[in-house]
């Protein structure tokens, strides 16, 4: 064999190495982005379970808040009576006992939920255990403090009053006179995972036809 044939034969191999190297780097590459997508993947779902398991748990404690039992001695139970719903107050602007109660908008208007504030130190919205002495493992977002694999902060909730436009019972019809309007009250909750920007909100309605056992009828 000529020094010419075997010097080409010699590059021609260094170019398949290098060829088989740049494969071998591309498919470690992809390989390892994948890897990373799907890290991310999981832990986003495990943020927003996280976020889902709280914003339920507000609900609860709403539903405890509204229809009880509440031993609490911050309970307030007398205030939610689907024939009386004089606590509620526009733009759920309540103060003290009252905090959270939102009055229904005017028909057209922006749902009350969409603009009410879950801030962490919005006055306007009630944390989880504020009026039923429960607590909830959670993180404090407004000093810093994290708290693991809970979530960021506590989950939050608002009440609204809404108008009852027909029986409990689908099949029944409500009188529309002023006198006999009842009321619904419908929660709305928003829980969060380790990082507060992740957020799950969860709505449900309570039918509670008159006051608690000792209130005031």
């Amino acid at each position: 064999m000529s020094r010419t044939a075997h010097t080409a034969q010699r590059g021609f191999s260094l170019i398949v190495v290098l060829l088989m190297l740049t494969i071998a780097m591309v498919l470690g590459i992809g390989a390892a982005q994948v890897s990373l997508v799907g890290e991310r993947s999981a832990r986003n779902d495990r943020d927003t379970e996280i976020a889902f398991q709280a914003a339920e748990a507000a609900l609860i404690d709403a539903e405890r808040d509204v229809l009880g039992p509440n031993a609490s001695t911050a309970q307030r139970l007398c205030l939610f009576n689907g024939k009386d719903v004089s606590a509620f107050v526009p733009g759920c602007g309540g103060t003290g006992i009252r905090q959270g109660l939102c009055a229904q908008g005017e028909p057209g208007a922006k749902p009350v939920w969409m603009s009410a504030d879950f801030a962490a130190e919005s006055a306007t919205s009630v944390a989880y255990g504020t009026f039923t002495g429960q607590t909830y493992a959670a993180g404090n977002a407004a000093t810093g403090v994290r708290a693991g694999t809970l979530p960021a902060r506590a989950p939050r909730y608002i009440v609204e009053a809404v108008r009852n436009l027909g029986g409990w019972q689908s099949s029944q019809l409500q009188s529309a006179s002023v006198r006999n309007a009842s009321h619904l009250f419908r929660v709305t909750a928003i829980g969060y995972g380790m990082r507060e920007e992740t957020q799950v909100v969860l709505q449900t309605s309570l039918y509670k036809s008159a006051a608690s056992p000792g209130c005031p009828s």
